[in-house]
């Protein structure tokens, strides 16, 4: 009987609505206590934008773990460890770093490098891929996660690919839009010249710089785009 009544009520509610009860989106306001229309996550995937956005982080999602699992071959058929010469010298002192602390570093004389006559570490390199690294390792030690400086060093190139096909799809999609986007982050994610200077183990400068590059560039086109409703490109010409 009590469920006759509420389903009569609901009628009831709904004809006297529909002559001009009308919610902000200018869509009919459903009576409260009665089952409208689906919320939450049913009702959001229900809307297309709601599948495009999945998707989207579907494909980015792929992305990252291509552009990162290319680049494992050496650590799969060897073991994790640092090859080449500068990314032996940047790991070396990057290990000087964590261990000694940063103002020990920039004072640090390698009588092993630019040998008989040494060199000066603090002012003879750029010391953003060391700080990133160590500040990596100082995190996860934090979290207490206990990690070798080494495998910090060995894996920084790869995760921070995966971090550029994001970069990079930000960066399309403000210039185009969101398809070629996620067209953009999955050649970058798999492009040989790429993945030839940050492969696991190739601790070097460019395994950070090419996102650092790339996200600098979606911040400075972002900011021309949030100054009206002119064209990024009329905006970056008209600078």
């Amino acid at each position: 009987m009590a469920e006759h009544h509420t389903a009569s009520d609901c009628k009831h509610k709904a004809n006297s609505n529909a002559g001009g009860s009308v919610s902000g989106n200018g869509r009919p306001s459903s009576p409260a206590g009665c089952g409208g229309s689906g919320g939450g996550l049913s009702g959001g995937l229900t809307q297309p934008a709601g599948w495009q956005s999945l998707l989207s982080f579907t494909i980015l999602f792929l992305a990252w773990l291509a552009g990162f699992s290319s680049r494992l071959f050496a650590v799969i058929r060897f073991e994790s460890i640092i090859h080449e010469f500068d990314p032996w010298f940047n790991y070396r002192s990057t290990h000087h770093l964590t261990t000694n602390g940063f103002y020990e570093f920039l004072n640090w004389f390698d009588e092993r490098a630019w040998y008989p006559l040494g060199r000066i570490v603090g002012g003879t390199v750029y010391p953003g891929l060391m700080m990133t690294a160590g500040l990596i390792h100082y995190i996860l030690n934090l979290l207490h996660v206990t990690v070798h400086i080494r495998d910090v060093c060995v894996f920084l190139a790869p995760v921070f690919s995966g971090l550029t096909a994001i970069s990079t799809f930000l960066l399309t999609r403000e210039l185009w839009n969101q398809g070629a986007g996620l067209l953009a982050a999955c050649f970058i994610a798999i492009v040989p010249g790429y993945i030839s200077r940050s492969v696991a183990g190739s601790f070097d400068n460019e395994g950070i710089a090419i996102f650092a590059l790339q996200f600098t560039y979606y911040l400075w086109v972002s900011s021309f785009g949030s100054q009206g409703n002119s064209s990024v490109e009329e905006k970056i010409i008209s600078e």
